[in-house]
């Protein structure tokens, strides 16, 4: 099972492996970007670990001006890493 702090590792090395499996939301901004966003890198006590860019706007964020969260999957289709590996709280935002 992966923790937040294998995601947050994956969204400071922006590894596109995650783009599509887990969105990062941050709290200090309130936006979402995908782990492979190129703008600075917030602390890790202030991001948040979600499912699908739907269960970011449900919890108050607004989508990332330079990665283009919503935009990107939508016409690309996700990428990643299998959702198996993803822990049951995440899953069930998917």
């Amino acid at each position: 099972m992966i923790d937040d702090r294998e995601y947050y590792e994956a969204f400071v090395n922006r590894d596109r492996d995650f783009d599509g499996v887990v969105f990062v939301g941050v709290i200090s901004t309130k936006i979402y970007c995908l782990p492979s966003c190129p703008a600075r890198k917030a602390k890790f006590e202030n991001c948040r670990y979600f499912g699908s860019g739907e269960a970011c706007v449900a919890a108050g964020f607004r989508a990332c001006k330079r990665c283009r969260p919503a935009q990107k999957l939508t016409k690309n289709g996700s990428s990643g890493r299998a959702s198996a590996t993803l822990p049951a709280d995440l899953k069930s935002t998917l």
